[in-house]
């Protein structure tokens, strides 16, 4: 039997067997109603079928605005919905549910509603398809959905607007990307999308922090708020720039809402234009072995004392800076440091930092060298050159840091330059005549007899003196003589061993940068051969195959290469050059060893 048409003869059962006692009947009826209400809707009636009901908060819909779609079933249906065809011509923002039960004259009724948040794909007459609850379905229905109404002149509350400059540009080089979303209403739970390009076509970054301002579009007040972007195109030819797309939530009612879920609230989507990018080859004019388009490339050094008072045997620190404005710092390539014989060099890893902007990105290249000279005297550091090319103008230009003459002053004096000169002991008997007659010049003045033992303790004093500052001094220059160059002592093995261990590693992981400083960590560690800064001046002490091999990462690196670079074919080319170099530095039987050893 049906519990709902059980529910009221329990009732009335209950009240006529309890007539004569008002007490007994009070505590009888709330319990037992309790337990049949629970009844009826723990145990449904089977077979009982659903009546499913479908209605929207607004007919017509406005494309790019989300409207509220309900489901309402009364009764149980026989299964969960499947909203799935309604994806054909609406997205889905969000699904919720409610569940309601009503007693009507001891008729219990129970209603369940789905209500789904759409937003329309497409203007014009659109079908809500029937939904099917299991075996139940609900029945189909149709929504009018106008146009969005168009930008600033037709007064829409809330637009998107989106520019790009230059719209023609070369590869590599940086275009500015700029969103301004308008709104005239307030709006909660705001996303904006960032501009998406395929991977491998272009590089996208974030200029800078955010802006927000007001202003008027006839008469309307607007908030705007406007982000920008660099993008940096990979390859040449067109560049399609998708939509942004701007979503949020806005209140149906006025200012001020009792509802904290935002049950009354409604979901509206802006979506910008396209904007397609021109994008040029490298210009055939242009001959320089790393491509720099950029507005401005500056090289600048700094010194960490007078470079016209270095003092031999003393480090020094010199700073190179290469600023490029429209180029990020990964872009600009490592500046040659040239420096005369007997300077010795250690390079530091280099900054590199990124200066973010309205205009743009101006990456900025710091790199730090500690030299040392080994001798005093005047030496002239050659120029460096960068070519790059100007995007303002088109043309191709330098950055140049001019020579510079520095002068070196000797760090140990040697013992003629003490100030001290050899002292003149008395002459002989029998000397020339001239120096015989100083002896009597004494006496003539008055001097005593014990004067002359007591100026020659003196002079005795002084030649003692005299060879311990010799002696000190020698020693200090045998020990000057081992930190010069070619006589360096050996470096440990572990260092070595360690840094040939991690370029073995880094060429394993096909890591261009760590295989680099691996490098030039195991060119600075070996125990002899002319000092190594960069991997051009490594290329020019190794065999062919390994100066290729040098020569293709440092085009990874600096150029920017399409292709992924691998470091097997590195580390093959350094095996070869470390077993020939071993076998060259092996003396035959009576032959020296040579000078220079990789």
């Amino acid at each position: 039997m049906d519990p709902n048409a059980l529910a009221p003869r329990l009732v009335v059962a209950a009240q006529q067997s309890c007539a004569g006692l008002p007490l007994a009947r009070e505590w009888f009826i709330a319990p037992t109603l309790l337990l049949v209400l629970t009844a009826a809707l723990l145990f449904p009636t089977p077979g009982a079928a659903a009546t499913i009901t479908v209605y929207t908060d607004r007919d017509p819909a406005v494309l790019q605005e989300s409207f509220q779609l309900t489901f309402e079933a009364t009764g149980s249906v026989d299964g969960d919905p499947d909203f799935s065809p309604l994806e054909q011509d609406f997205q889905v923002l969000s699904t919720s549910t409610s569940t309601s039960m009503s007693i009507v004259n001891t008729q219990i009724t129970s209603t369940k509603q789905w209500r789904l948040a759409l937003m329309p794909l497409r203007a014009g007459e659109l079908i809500i398809p029937a939904i099917s609850f299991g075996k139940d379905q609900s029945p189909q229905a149709t929504l009018t959905v106008t146009p969005a109404r168009g930008g600033a002149s037709g007064r829409d509350t809330i637009f998107l607007n989106v520019q790009v400059e230059p719209q023609v540009i070369h590869v590599q080089q940086q275009a500015i990307y700029t969103v301004k979303l308008y709104r005239a209403l307030s709006t909660s739970n705001e996303t904006l999308s960032e501009p998406a390009l395929d991977q491998g076509r272009a590089i996208v970054e974030l200029l800078d922090a955010d802006r927000s301002y007001n202003t008027f579009i006839q008469g309307q007040p607007y908030s705007v708020f406007e982000r920008s972007y660099g993008i940096y195109p990979q390859v040449s030819g067109d560049l399609l720039i998708p939509p942004v797309r701007f979503q949020a939530q806005l209140s149906s009612g006025a200012h001020f809402s009792l509802d904290p879920f935002g049950a009354g609230a409604s979901t509206v989507v802006r979506q910008s234009e396209p904007v397609q990018l021109q994008v040029k080859p490298v210009p055939v004019a242009y001959q320089g072995q790393y491509w720099l388009p950029a507005t401005d490339v500056k090289i600048s050094e700094t010194w960490s004392t007078d470079p016209n008072g270095l003092v031999s045997n003393e480090p020094v620190t010199r700073s190179l800076v290469l600023t490029a404005q429209g180029l990020t710092a990964s872009q600009l390539p490592e500046l040659p440091e040239l420096f005369p014989a007997g300077f010795k060099q250690y390079p530091d890893k280099p900054a590199l930092d990124n200066g973010n902007s309205a205009d743009g990105i101006t990456g900025t290249r710091q790199q730090k060298n500690a030299i040392i000279p080994a001798q005093a005297g005047a030496y002239t550091l050659p120029e460096v050159s960068l070519p790059w090319w100007n995007t303002q103008t088109q043309s191709l230009e330098y950055a140049v840091l001019p020579e510079r003459r520095i002068q070196v002053t000797a760090g140990a004096a040697p013992a003629s330059a003490t100030g001290l000169e050899a002292p003149v002991l008395p002459a002989p008997t029998g000397a020339a005549p001239g120096a015989q007659q100083a002896a009597p010049l004494m006496g003539e003045v008055g001097a005593p007899a014990s004067s002359a033992s007591s100026g020659m303790a003196l002079w005795q004093w002084l030649t003692g003196l005299l060879a311990v500052a010799w002696l000190s001094t020698l020693g200090y220059l045998l020990k000057t003589r081992r930190s010069l160059p070619g006589q360096t002592p050996p470096a440990p093995p572990a260092r070595l061993g360690e840094a040939r261990k991690k370029l073995a590693r880094a060429c394993r992981d096909n890591d261009p940068e760590q295989v680099k400083t691996a490098l030039l960590q195991w060119a600075t560690a070996r125990p002899q051969g002319p000092p190594i800064t960069s991997l051009g001046d490594l290329a020019q002490h190794s065999n062919e195959q390994l100066a290729t091999e040098l020569r293709n990462l440092s085009r990874c690196l600096y150029a920017r290469s399409a292709e992924p670079w691998r470091g097997e074919p590195l580390w093959q080319a350094f095996l070869q050059e470390e077993q020939a170099s071993a076998v060259a530095a092996t003396p035959a039987h009576g032959e020296l060893e040579p000078l220079y050893r990789l």
